[in-house]
């Protein structure tokens, strides 16, 4: 199945003024991908866990452009993960996101103009 639903990529940036305390919000990219649910293959289970790090999601996005600011992303269900790895499958015109679920959320800054 293609579309398993919506997700949009976000970057991170600190977003208070001059002189005050860093506030670190998502920022979007104004981009968003349609994507499918896949599984997460021993081997790059394997490889993760060797590089000390752990996926918690892997989705195939297809027919888009994803910019190279682009460090995390929220699904529909407003679940924030952060972009691990980027595979491109050429044969397909997509991209797989390895996904690594965030601790806490952060703030998403307003996307209203």
């Amino acid at each position: 199945m293609r579309d398993e639903g919506l997700l949009k990529f976000y970057d991170l940036k600190n977003t208070s003024t001059q002189g005050q305390m860093p506030t670190d919000q998502l920022v979007s990219l104004d981009v968003k991908a349609f994507y499918a649910n896949r599984t997460i293959g021993m081997q790059r289970l394997y490889l993760a866990k060797q590089a000390e790090m752990q996926l918690d999601k892997l989705v195939r996005c297809y027919n888009t452009y994803i910019p190279e600011d682009a460090k995390y992303v929220i699904l529909e269900d407003g679940r924030q993960y952060r972009i691990v790895a980027i595979n491109a499958i050429v044969d397909e015109d997509a991209v797989d996101l390895s996904l690594q679920r965030m601790g806490k959320n952060y703030e998403v800054a307003d996307e209203s103009p």
